[in-house]
């Protein structure tokens, strides 16, 4: 059988031959190539466990790669068995398909690899809060924007009484400027290169009320999503009569984490409320899409940007009694890595009896919702299984996710779970599945999360583009 195999590939023409097993080689190790660089990207993995569409394209290629190969060799076997005289030639088959793999993976590559440093352009001025706390129990805060071309810059800030001047070594592309030490419940400017000063007010000091606002899944460059009512929205937080002190975004800023354009426009409409509002954006999973991870990190937490506790992509907050646990958590707990465990037990072990433990990240744990793109998309068993256990050994009071583009209160074990993921997004469908934890529930809403934090009780409030209210909780700790 196999001496017969040998001898039609040996009576091939030398080109013939040659070609021939150039394109299924090439074609192989092309779509081998492709299928390695996709799922050592951050965030691949989740992408092919929870969603169906990019599940079924995968394995498709998976299929194909191993398939390629496997169906030349029968080619050759069964063009081996032909009657003498039939024109024994691979199949015109093996051809298109070898061709198909080069061509598919090719172009995905050549599309994909370049996008994240493909840059458009600057990125607008944020005042982001920094891991960690200050001298005087509130986070130090750093002036953070991005350039185009490596610029030197001057920032000049203060309050009433003291003017600091600080200033960059070296032309760069990431700018930070450390705002370290503030006291609370104090007025304050900042100037970048003499331009006209921004003011901003920190966060309270002891014993008074801590005013902030979340919101999650803006999406911004999908063509579903309701960008308005996002600028809507965050002109509602920036808006000075409604006093917010602080902004928290949970993720999925961007549909394609890899598109620069995205994330210009984007940023430019966060900077509206970012440049005067202290602000912390928590990473989603399309945020962190082929590569976005590094967009994300340059434009969120800039490398010049100083870390007490944590990482790039998670954090903790801390205002006087509050404190707050950002974690990186987009598909669920893919993403989840040993050193954040580790890390997230060892700064809840260290707060204080009595404070308030806040915990925030783009994946939901409770949740309804219903099944879509052949997942479950609704109490999240891993989430639950591996991190609500250390949420109610350590007494974390609220819960804070998105990734569900709809609105629900749940509550379990003296735990208040909020999922606020309509801050622009296109809505979820209506709920087919009803968490048991649920205690109310929303869709097809745009809206974001208005909390006040007092010394026993924390108020939540859903409010709509317009700033009607749409449901308030009281919760006590």
């Amino acid at each position: 059988m196999w001496k017969d195999a040998k001898d039609y590939i040996k009576a091939m023409p030398a080109w013939k031959k040659s070609l021939w097993v150039a394109a299924v080689a090439a074609g192989t190790l092309l779509m081998l190539t492709f299928l390695i660089w996709a799922f050592c990207q951050h965030g691949t993995i989740g992408l092919f466990r929870v969603n169906g569409m990019y599940r079924i394209v995968f394995s498709i290629f998976i299929c194909y790669t191993i398939a390629l190969p496997l169906l030349a060799v029968l080619d050759i076997y069964l063009g081996s068995r032909k009657p003498a005289g039939k024109i024994r030639l691979p199949s015109i088959y093996i051809w298109v398909i070898a061709v198909i793999a080069i061509i598919l993976p090719s172009v995905l590559m050549g599309w994909l690899v370049p996008q994240p440093s493909q840059r458009v352009g600057d990125k607008a001025v944020q005042l982001l809060m920094a891991d960690g706390t200050g001298k005087y129990g509130i986070p130090n805060l750093a002036v953070t924007w991005w350039t185009i071309n490596p610029t030197q810059n001057t920032l000049k800030w203060g309050d009433s009484r003291i003017n600091n001047i600080a200033k960059e070594d070296k032309p760069s592309q990431q700018h930070a400027f450390m705002l370290r030490d503030l006291q609370p419940a104090t007025e304050y400017w900042y100037s970048l290169n003499n331009a006209k000063p921004v003011q901003f007010v920190t966060m309270p000091g002891i014993g008074q009320p801590l005013h902030f606002a979340v919101g999650s899944d803006s999406h911004f460059g999908a063509g579903t999503a309701r960008n308005d009512l996002t600028r809507k929205m965050l002109q509602q937080i920036s808006d000075p009569t409604h006093n917010y002190q602080m902004f928290f975004f949970l993720g999925d800023l961007v549909e394609r984490g890899f598109n620069d354009a995205q994330w210009q426009e984007a940023i430019q409409a966060l900077s509206a409320t970012t440049s005067t509002i202290p602000a912390r954006c928590v990473v989603g999973n399309h945020d962190t899409l082929f590569g976005g991870v590094n967009l994300y990190q340059d434009y969120m937490y800039p490398q010049p940007m100083e870390l007490q506790t944590g990482s790039r992509l998670w954090q903790r907050i801390d205002v006087d009694n509050v404190h707050f646990l950002l974690l990186d958590l987009e598909w669920g707990t893919d993403s989840y890595t040993p050193e954040q465990a580790v890390w997230l037990e060892q700064q809840l072990s260290t707060i204080p009896a009595g404070d308030w433990r806040i915990v925030m990240s783009h994946c939901y744990y409770y949740c309804s919702g219903g099944y879509w793109e052949l997942w479950p998309w609704y109490d999240d068993k891993d989430m639950i299984d591996k991190l609500v256990p250390l949420f109610e050994k350590y007494h974390v009071n609220l819960v804070f996710s998105g990734h569900n583009h709809m609105l629900e209160l749940l509550q379990k074990n003296s735990i208040t779970y909020v999922v606020c993921g309509a801050f622009g997004g296109l809505p979820d469908p209506d709920r087919s599945y009803i968490s048991p934890a649920s205690i109310w529930y929303m869709a097809d809403q745009n809206a974001f999360m208005d909390v006040t934090v007092s010394q026993d009780t924390a108020t939540l409030i859903f409010r709509d583009p317009d700033y009607k209210e749409l449901k308030s909780l009281t919760v006590s700790r």
